[in-house]
C-alpha cells in the first residue's frame, strides 16, 4: 500500500519505490549489447553494487524469458483489475532490471514496492538491503513468487486512493475505444465517438496519471516507461512494430 499523496514528488531507474523516496536503481541494460545471447563480460573482481544488476546479467535470452513470463502475468492482471498490462510489464523491467536486482532476486518484488506497518502488506514479511539502514521507508515487501508480486501491485494500482481514479479513467478510455470500430463501420465521424482513446493513448494517459505520486521524478519516469513500452529490448521513442508492449493491452499488430 502506498502512503504518499499527490504532490509528493520515483528510470529507468531512480528507485521507483511505490510512492516513497528511496535509493537510485540501476539503469536498464541495453539489449543490443547482449544480442549474442551471452552474458556481458564483468571485470575481474567487479563488485556487485547495492542497487546494480547482478554482474553478467541479464543476457538477451534472459531478457526475452522475463518479458514472456511477466507479459502473461500482466495480461491476467489487466483482465482482473483493469490496470494496463503494457505499463505493468514496463514498470517491472524498469524497477527490477528484468529481474536481476538484489531486491528482485531475494524477494520477487519486481516493482520495489515498499513495506509499511499495518494491513497494507497483508501479513507479508519485509526485506532490507544490507547497504541500507533498517528503518521505516527502507523495507520492501517479500512476495512468494513473481505472480503474487504482479497481482498484488496491480490490485493496489486499481484500488489505492492514489491511483484508483487513473485506473478508472483507463477503463473508461478502453470502453469508449471498444465502440469506436463499430461506429466507424456505420459511417459515423470522429466527433460521434466521444472521448474514446486508442490503446496507446489510453495506456500513456494512465502512465502519466500515476507518475505522481508513484515517482519522485514523474516526468522522467513516465517518459522512460513509455520508451520501454515502445520496445522492451531497446527502449526508444519510436514504437517497434514487432516488440512493443501495447500489444498486451490490445493494440492491433502493425503492418
Amino acid at each position: 500500500m502506498v502512503t504518499s499523496f499527490r504532490g509528493v514528488l520515483l528510470l529507468l531507474l531512480p528507485a521507483l519505490i511505490a510512492c516513497s523516496s528511496g535509493p537510485s536503481s540501476p539503469a536498464v541494460p541495453n539489449a543490443a549489447a547482449a544480442s549474442s545471447g551471452s552474458a556481458p563480460v564483468a571485470a575481474p573482481g567487479e563488485a556487485w553494487g547495492c542497487y546494480d544488476l547482478k554482474p553478467g546479467h541479464p543476457t538477451a535470452s534472459e531478457q526475452r524469458a522475463f518479458v514472456e513470463e511477466v507479459a502473461r502475468l500482466a495480461t491476467t492482471a489487466e483482465e482482473r483489475y483493469g490496470v494496463p498490462a503494457a505499463a505493468l510489464l514496463a514498470m517491472a523491467i524498469a524497477e527490477s532490471g528484468y529481474g536481476w536486482t538484489r531486491l528482485a532476486i531475494n524477494t520477487n518484488n519486481l516493482f520495489a514496492w515498499k513495506h509499511f506497518p499495518g494491513p497494507a502488506a497483508e501479513g507479508r514479511r519485509y526485506w532490507v538491503l544490507e547497504c541500507q539502514p533498517d528503518k521505516p521507508g527502507s523495507r520492501f515487501v517479500v512476495f512468494a513468487d513473481r505472480a503474487e508480486a504482479v497481482d498484488f501491485v496491480a490490485r493496489q494500482l486499481a484500488t489505492s486512493d492514489n491511483y484508483r481514479e487513473d485506473t478508472e479513467r483507463y477503463r473508461q478510455d478502453r470502453a469508449a475505444e471498444d465502440i469506436r470500430a463499430p461506429l466507424e463501420r456505420l459511417g459515423l465521424n470522429q466527433a460521434a465517438l466521444g472521448s474514446g482513446a486508442d490503446v496507446v493513448e489510453a495506456v500513456n494517459r494512465w502512465v502519466q496519471g500515476v507518475a505522481d505520486p508513484y515517482s519522485l521524478n514523474p516526468e522522467k519516469w513516465s517518459r522512460d516507461v513509455r520508451r520501454i513500452m515502445n520496445d522492451p529490448y531497446a527502449p526508444s521513442d519510436r514504437l517497434s512494430p514487432e516488440h512493443n508492449l501495447y500489444r498486451l493491452s490490445g493494440l492491433t499488430p502493425l503492418a
